[in-house]
């Protein structure tokens, strides 16, 4: 079976995606100095995050345009003009749901319609679920959310299987996407629910066409399930996979067509364009970001040789770290106990650590991505030290 452009450009980067992960495995394994992009960077609430620290933290230092800032920007961007190309295209999520639905349907497996009533919409429960995201996260309690998340689930499969609750979570979405097609993203995917905001207001639309007689036939592969109604416009839940534009209509009619800003766009085009973009600003905006460097070697005289343990606050919560002083030098560092996500801390604690033994030096600039992993690691680090340098 020839597959379509879209299953083609799907598989492509899922596979991207997959390598990557493996790589950065045997990276923070110390299997290959090559790292192409950490977990952190694939982060697309990045943005969010650095929002949400620059409003509520005195502490927080701009340091550029990080990856994972760049991916939310290209996120946001592409939908105001482009609609949901990255859940369409992008998204390995999208993909893996799109693939066991596909899966269900050779085995002979029905696919069932979510209920709809007018009071609710099942697709409204994402619009819930991302106030609640960014409520929670506004007032620290984003380390509630970060396990639950199938994103990072998704991503930590490929550097060994961590039995979790996001595990489960993506368990649980792989096997309702048996049923129903891409129930995640249209019910429950806060980021679904944003890009759905943006896509809303922006210049960009799927029409029906005036010769089209509204037989929906169109529309009968549409990965979202999406029905036909009355609107001249598909609703902004559509991924715009372009399915419906590409179908070849029994009654020869036309039935939707892309169109930006009132005029037609090809979708060989709009595909084109719209990956471009994205790929473009996530690829190019991060080369803005600024390193900070170390702001002197500390005096090492006075610190006494011993075992101390320290505590910082992380993004989880406390980090407990063990600190090795010998011949006036740090010698180890350990970290005892922590609450990280996973993904998040293994680069942090190892290159930071490799850092500060190698150096002798204590400031050390923070992990992209990792922003409040890395500072509550170091403060951490820091309050082991000074208890080295106050004995007597």
């Amino acid at each position: 079976m020839r597959l379509k452009k879209r299953s083609i450009i799907q598989i492509t980067i899922t596979a991207m995606v997959i390598l990557n992960c493996i790589i950065y495995d045997l990276y923070i394994n110390d299997l290959t100095s090559l790292k192409l992009l950490s977990i952190g960077d694939l982060n697309p609430y990045g943005g969010w995050s650095a929002l949400k620290s620059s409003l509520t933290d005195v502490s927080y230092r701009w340091r550029g345009v990080t990856k994972a800032i760049a991916l939310t920007i290209s996120i946001a961007v592409t939908s105001i003009f482009f609609g949901r190309v990255f859940c369409g295209y992008i998204c390995p999520i999208g993909t893996l749901q799109d693939f066991f639905k596909s899966m269900a349907n050779k085995l002979g497996i029905k696919d069932k319609k979510l209920p709809q009533r007018k009071s609710l919409r099942p697709e409204i429960i994402k619009y819930f679920v991302f106030i609640l995201v960014l409520v929670l996260s506004t007032i620290g309690l984003g380390n509630y959310i970060s396990p639950i998340s199938p994103w990072l689930a998704y991503l930590n499969l490929f550097m060994g299987i961590n039995i979790r609750i996001g595990f489960i979570v993506l368990l649980m979405i792989i096997f309702l996407s048996l049923f129903y097609r891409r129930i995640f993203c249209r019910c429950f995917c806060p980021l679904g629910a944003f890009q759905s905001l943006l896509y809303a207001i922006g210049p960009l639309g799927i029409n029906r066409n005036e010769s089209c007689d509204g037989c929906s036939i169109c529309l009968n592969n549409c990965p979202v399930d999406i029905e036909y109604r009355d609107d001249i416009e598909i609703s902004p839940e559509c991924v715009n996979c372009i399915e419906c534009t590409e179908s070849t209509c029994v009654k020869n009619t036309a039935g939707y067509s892309i169109k930006f800003a009132g005029r037609k766009l090809e979708n060989n085009r709009y595909i084109a364009i719209s990956l471009a973009l994205f790929f473009l600003i996530y690829a190019f905006l991060p080369l803005s970001q600024t390193y900070g460097k170390p702001q002197g070697i500390m005096n090492m005289v006075n610190i006494k040789e011993g075992v101390y343990q320290g505590i910082g606050v992380g993004f989880g919560g406390n980090i407990q770290v063990q600190v090795t002083v010998k011949d006036n030098k740090i010698n180890k560092i350990d970290v005892i106990s922590h609450r990280e996500t996973s993904g998040y801390y293994e680069e942090v604690y190892r290159n930071i650590c490799r850092e500060i033994i190698e150096t002798q030096n204590l400031n050390i600039d923070v992990i992209s991505g990792a922003t409040a992993t890395s500072r509550g690691f170091l403060s951490g680090v820091k309050s082991g030290v000074s208890q080295a340098m106050n004995k007597d």
